[in-house]
């Protein structure tokens, strides 16, 4: 049996659940492992400061330095944040530290230097619950998928807005609401900007994109557009044609070495993408490789638990496993935003859209030349008209408001991935 002295930094939300999750599942973790954790000391901010987990108040210290006097070998970052994160990081690498850490906006930004210093010191620096939460993905795209080119993924990386599209859909209930929801049920944090906005999630593509393609993908670069303008009605023809509307992340590379395109933003997936059936808080990552072809990985993204697993996994990981400095990260060609492609127009109106007019829209449609592949209308007094056409420009908006006719007064548009097939039975509701 070996022991490993851990000092751990911060003690809310992730740091609590992995103090829990050591003690608690020791004896599994020696059994599999033959390693004894011992946490040597817990940085806080305030040493007073009510806390509910047991045990820990002897260990509690607002002194950085007196981890690294005590020679602890293994570093767990739970603070959050650049800084002060980044510094404690780097001197804890310095020191000959292994690190391990959640910070997913931290290693966005600095994470190509710091697996750096970590090379250098010969330490090891390690992430896995900076993306996905519990859900391994990072693991498997360095241990168990190395033979394979990953040329695409697809993600849901955000549990919160998952959760307040899902609400929004199934309940009908405006995005104000399902907010309020999620932050009641903790879902959501008071100031919501990172989730809603699409930060967290552009975060986490960096970092996938970056370990999937072995380039650096600085996150400004990253395209990134939010949920706050989606509407339930939206939603609702959406998913009249077979489809739903899900905050996606993501990644593609075009050959070898070649251009990347990243994006964060709402995108429409037929039922029958495995990401449409991701509801709640659930994250997944959808993979496509050369020689594994699919695979989706599906789990917790956030909260106590699975965030805390996914920190205790890489502990483990860091003492049992060869040494794991990251990828070679060269320099990133990134492409703009394809606009082209399947698209979904979503245009609510002042009047009502009857059977009749989605009839006289389809023949102005066809009369202008435009390939649509389904029209739908809201029902029960609603007002909106969704078009799904198969080639898509940005004139085309105004070509069509101007071509139909109808008092138009909300006009979006989004990215469609994948068909809904002719037959499928999802599109029985759909008016045609």
């Amino acid at each position: 049996m070996r022991r490993i002295r851990v000092g751990l930094l911060g003690l809310g939300t992730v740091g609590s659940g992995v103090f829990k999750a050591l003690k608690s599942n020791r004896d599994v973790i020696l059994k599999r492992t033959d390693l004894l954790f011992e946490i040597s000391g817990i940085l806080v901010r305030d040493r007073q400061k009510r806390r509910e987990v047991d045990g820990i108040q002897p260990l509690l210290t607002t002194r950085f330095e007196q981890l690294l006097e005590q020679k602890v070998d293994v570093v767990l970052e739970a603070i959050g944040g650049v800084e002060p994160a980044r510094t404690y990081i780097e001197r804890a690498l310095k020191a000959g530290c292994h690190v391990v850490t959640a910070n997913k906006e931290l290693i966005a930004k600095h994470g190509v230097e710091l697996d750096a210093l970590a090379q250098e010191k010969g330490v090891q620096l390690l992430y896995e619950a900076s993306v996905g939460g519990g859900i391994p993905v990072l693991g498997t795209l360095r241990h168990l998928l190395k033979s394979n080119r990953i040329h695409r993924f697809s993600a849901i990386l955000n549990g919160t807005t998952n959760y307040i599209l899902t609400r929004m859909e199934t309940e009908g209930i405006s995005f104000d609401q399902a907010l309020a929801e999620a932050q009641q049920k903790g879902y959501a944090e008071a100031d919501p900007t990172s989730d809603v906005d699409g930060l967290d999630a552009a975060y986490k593509l960096a970092i996938l994109g970056r370990l999937t393609f072995e380039v650096d993908v600085p996150v400004s670069q990253v395209s990134c557009r939010g949920i706050r303008d989606i509407n339930p009605w939206e939603l609702q023809l959406a998913r009249s044609l077979g489809y739903r509307i899900k905050l996606l992340a993501q990644g593609e590379q075009y050959g070898e070495k070649g251009p990347l395109s990243l994006q964060v933003g709402p995108a429409l997936l037929p039922f029958s993408h495995p990401l449409a059936r991701i509801e709640g808080v659930h994250n997944a990552v959808h993979l496509e490789g050369d020689i594994v072809q699919d695979v989706t990985l599906v789990g917790q993204g956030a909260g106590e638990r699975p965030t805390a697993s996914a920190m205790v996994e890489d502990l483990c990981n860091v003492c049992c496993l060869p040494a794991d400095h990251g990828c070679s990260a060269g320099e990133a060609t990134l492409l703009p935003v394809d606009t082209g492609g399947s698209r979904f127009l979503f245009l609510e109106t002042r009047e009502s859209i009857t059977q009749a007019k989605v009839a006289e829209v389809r023949e102005v449609l066809r009369q202008i030349g435009l390939a649509v592949t389904d029209v739908s209308a809201l029902r029960e007094g609603k007002n909106g008209l969704a078009i799904i056409l198969r080639r898509w420009d940005p004139s085309y908006p105004a070509v069509l408001l101007a071509e139909l006719g109808l008092d138009v007064t909300h006009v979006v548009d989004r990215p469609v991935f994948g068909a809904v097939s002719s037959s499928d039975p999802a599109l029985a509701a759909s008016v045609s």
